[in-house]
């Protein structure tokens, strides 16, 4: 009678070691982080809670009055979606399995998704306009927001660490490296004021970080924004792109952008939920020699590049808007603004007039929309002019420039009539296009009656030197 023949070990094994593998294996129920003690939860829409716990377990979710319970599946997460909750709504959430979590202080609001460079990352601890006297006001239990810690070497979504903090001075200057986003505090503070409902941030931002990194496949994505997916938002903000401009990543970054806001959607699965986002500050890029510059410095011209780049971007993604700020510089040689109220709010005016419908809002300043050639001038009209074209001196507008055929410009007059700005220079008898603000300095005068600035544009395409 012969042997029988035996499996090798390691197929034996492989049903144990698969089941070891593929599920999660844990003596106690867990939550994704962002679910902690004092939290905003989104309003008006289902609200997502999930974790993990032993495959197959049971788990339940309690708050103010409902109960949602599920299982955990075989890689041992689960998921829940809670029913709508009201503004200003607050309770204790219980999570049961096999043990029992209680988080307290849990809010009803506006929460808002706040990421980028360095300029979305500096806290209360850097030099902020004004920061001692904001912070001596910042007391509100109502302005609340959690900062992603930053960990490169994260190897799954449990790893994700953060703490919501409320807003006041304490918080506001709790952390260097990772204290809570002084743009984002500005943009809540201010959606609270106005609509007088709680508002969460979910800030993950990292200096001196291209786009690439935001986006799948980049680190960050992976170990910062993918782990707060699918936390119930109403949309997001962002402050980024010194880093691509740096490495002359100029006219793709439209295109960049546009990618990256269709990445976030999809996975957030939330639709087009609305993404504002602010144009870079007027700098000395071209003098700079450090980083990326030091051996391949940029151009004086490819800031304004970039901001048509911003504003190409505007056209390609629904439900956006971009904040202007050049009017707000008073350091051309920092590439780190002091001033971080201006950002924070001109997003908020976006959030508030775009997405929660504030008819009395002005949101943004003048945009280029067309011209028109009138005999020696060129009658450039503008969308969002609010109320009218003025300048924010009383003087003439300033930085603008006219061309003829020859496509060589020299600095032009502007004459306001109403929501149309007639431009013109004596030697440019036939003119064919106009620029305004074409400077890596550029900070000018134009604004609407509103007191919002107007976005630097030119009307040619002709190739930049």
């Amino acid at each position: 009678m012969p042997f029988p023949r035996f499996r090798p070990i390691a197929a034996l094994l492989l049903p144990v070691l698969s089941l070891l593998s593929s599920s999660h294996v844990t003596a106690d129920v867990s939550l994704a982080r962002m679910f902690t003690d004092q939290m905003v939860l989104q309003r008006d829409q289902a609200v997502p809670v999930w974790g993990w716990a032993d495959a197959g377990e049971e788990v339940s979710v309690s708050l103010v009055g409902q109960t949602k319970c599920t299982k955990a599946d075989h890689r041992g997460k689960w998921r829940v979606m809670l029913d709508p909750l009201k503004a200003g709504e607050a309770g204790t959430m219980v999570v049961k399995g096999k043990n029992t979590i209680t988080i307290e202080d849990v809010l009803a609001g506006e929460v808002w998704l706040a990421s980028g460079q360095s300029n979305m990352h500096l806290n209360f601890l850097q030099r902020v306009t004004d920061g001692e006297e904001v912070l001596a006001e910042s007391n509100d239990p109502w302005v609340r927001q959690f900062t992603v810690v930053r960990n490169d070497q994260m190897k799954s979504h449990q790893e994700l660490a953060g703490k919501w903090r409320m807003a006041n001075r304490e918080n506001l200057i709790a952390s260097r490296t990772d204290g809570d986003s002084a743009v984002a505090y500005f943009f809540s503070r201010e959606l609270r004021r106005r609509m007088n409902v709680p508002v969460g941030m979910l800030h993950a931002s990292v200096g001196a970080t291209p786009i690439q990194t935001w986006s799948p496949g980049g680190r960050s994505y992976q170990n910062m924004i993918e782990p707060l997916s699918p936390y119930g938002i109403r949309g997001a903000i962002w402050y980024q792109g010194e880093s691509n401009l740096e490495r002359s990543q100029t006219v793709e970054y439209a295109e960049l952008l546009t990618k990256h806001v269709a990445a976030w959607r999809s996975l957030w699965g939330q639709g087009e939920f609305p993404f504002f986002y602010v144009q870079l500050a007027p700098f000395r890029y071209s003098l700079k020699r450090v980083g990326p510059l030091k051996d391949h410095p940029v151009g004086p011209l490819e800031l304004p590049l970039f901001w048509e780049a911003q504003t190409e971007a505007l056209t390609k993604i629904p439900n956006s808007g971009m904040a202007v700020i050049h009017d707000s510089i008073t350091d051309l040689d920092n590439i780190h603004p002091a001033n971080k109220r201006i950002p924070g709010e001109r997003l908020a005016f976006l959030a508030l007039a775009k997405t929660y419908g504030l008819k009395e809002v002005v949101a943004e300043g003048p945009f280029y929309r067309e011209m028109s050639i009138t005999g020696g001038s060129i009658r450039v009209k503008f969308d969002h002019a609010g109320s009218g074209l003025t300048t924010r001196d009383g003087k003439e507008p300033t930085l603008l420039q006219i061309a003829g055929e020859d496509r060589k410009f020299v600095p032009a007059e502007g004459v306001i009539e109403g929501d149309s700005l007639l431009v013109s220079h004596p030697s440019v008898l036939k003119p064919v296009a106009v620029r305004f603000g074409w400077s890596e300095v550029a900070q000018p005068n134009l604004i609407n009656k509103e007191g919002l600035p107007a976005c630097p544009f030119r009307t040619d395409n002709w190739p930049v030197k």
